[in-house]
């Protein structure tokens, strides 16, 4: 079995685990923010079983091609793909979503900004929530955070959650986890080889409801 395959039943079994664990709703409707190859996208749309209505949303066009083939060929047609913004803002209304998912978007080594995007996404997500909807957070190097002066301090998922608690969330403690999925993708790492699916760095997934 490729790791591809391996990661393909991630998202239909523990993926989608994750989110049929915090969301109870019929037909949510979803953001998956900066989504990547949208592994958590398709987890999502498994969770639900399609009836739901996933906004899979990156600024790398060469990764919303990948989930647009890939949900081609999987016989998928919940997910949606949007090109994002450069400013991390949403191009979405009020209250519009009952889940924002933020996997591997809370870092300290972004270029912009100098990590500071994850204040803007947070409050992004506040405005886009509906009440009681659910924010979770997949944060990764957290010893490379900065704090809002800019100042590079080592964080903790308690200074985290904290922080965002700080915006209105309700942190709701759930013993998930999430895999960084980023080496399955990179061509760096598939040069390099030795990448199995058990060496991916797994994380504790946040969840936060509004």
């Amino acid at each position: 079995m490729s790791i591809f395959d391996e990661v393909n039943r991630w998202e239909k079994t523990e993926g989608a685990n994750i989110f049929s664990l915090i969301l109870n709703a019929s037909d949510p409707v979803i953001l998956d923010y900066g989504c990547g190859a949208g592994n958590y996208s398709f987890a999502a749309a498994y969770a639900f079983k399609q009836k739901c209505k996933v906004y899979a949303v990156d600024i790398n066009m060469q990764c919303l091609d990948y989930i647009n083939g890939k949900a081609k060929y999987e016989k998928i047609d919940c997910i949606t793909t949007a090109e994002g913004r450069e400013d991390y803002r949403h191009d979405f209304d009020k209250a519009f979503f009952d889940l924002v998912i933020y996997a591997d978007m809370f870092h300290g080594e972004e270029k912009t900004y100098s990590g500071l995007h994850r204040f803007v996404m947070i409050e992004e997500a506040q405005r886009t929530l509906k009440d009681g909807g659910i924010l979770a957070v997949l944060p990764f190097h957290l010893s490379n955070f900065r704090d809002k002066n800019k100042k590079k301090c080592k964080y903790t998922y308690k200074k985290l959650i904290e922080e965002i608690c700080g915006y209105g969330f309700k942190y709701i403690e759930k013993d998930l986890e999430g895999i960084h999925f980023e080496k399955v993708y990179s061509p760096y790492y598939q040069q390099k080889g030795g990448v199995t699916f058990d060496s991916l760095e797994r994380g504790k997934m946040l969840v936060f409801e509004k």
